[in-house]
């Protein structure tokens, strides 16, 4: 039972720690807006974890095969909300009036929404939970993920700070937002493919 629980939390950390569309989202919201802003986008990504969690559990399989049609219309909105993205800070002339939304509930929804339409975590539960669930409990699963998230959203939160600080000089903030654009130009195509 105990190997369960280590199996899991090494393999969750390994896939969660990787800079995927969700700690992208986290990162880029620290750079834009600081890191109290960015706690509404853990928060909100941190719920859709659990979710997925919580119905991979009981039976993503059989989500996934009655509604498949739900599951690629999340995967488009994933992919139209980083190409939204990606539009907007390319086009950016700076940080000044810039904002990815308004207010925590807003920011809150917005990371959840995304974060619950990312098929690679859509995968990672389909592949990785059915192998633990027999011989772990639910809840203590969630908690790794609540813990861990917020220790990750921790490091990307504390990795943006001094990027922010980089930023406010001279060109670097059109040069960052052009680099963050591609990342989600590409990250929506991957989501979309996927």
């Amino acid at each position: 039972m105990f190997e369960s629980y280590l199996l899991f939390t090494a393999i969750w950390f390994v896939a969660a720690a990787t800079p995927g569309i969700d700690t992208m989202l986290l990162l880029t919201s620290t750079i834009e807006r600081g890191w109290r802003a960015a706690v509404a986008y853990s928060i909100g990504i941190t719920l859709a974890k659990v979710l997925l969690m919580t119905i991979s559990f009981f039976g993503l399989n059989a989500l996934i095969a009655a509604a498949p049609q739900l599951i690629e219309a999340l995967q488009w909105f994933g992919a139209a909300f980083l190409l939204y993205k990606a539009i907007s800070l390319w086009n950016a002339k700076g940080a000044a009036k810039r904002k990815l939304s308004n207010g925590f509930w807003p920011s809150l929804s917005l990371a959840f929404a995304l974060a619950v339409s990312n098929p690679t975590a859509l995968l990672f539960y389909v592949a990785v939970v059915p192998q633990v669930s027999a011989t772990t409990n639910l809840l203590v699963l969630n908690l790794i993920i609540a813990i861990g998230f917020t220790l990750i959203s921790a490091f990307y939160i504390g990795l943006a700070v001094p990027i922010r600080a980089w930023i406010s000089r001279g060109q670097n903030q059109t040069l960052v937002n052009r680099v963050i654009a591609v990342i989600f130009a590409v990250l929506a195509v991957v989501v979309v493919l996927r």
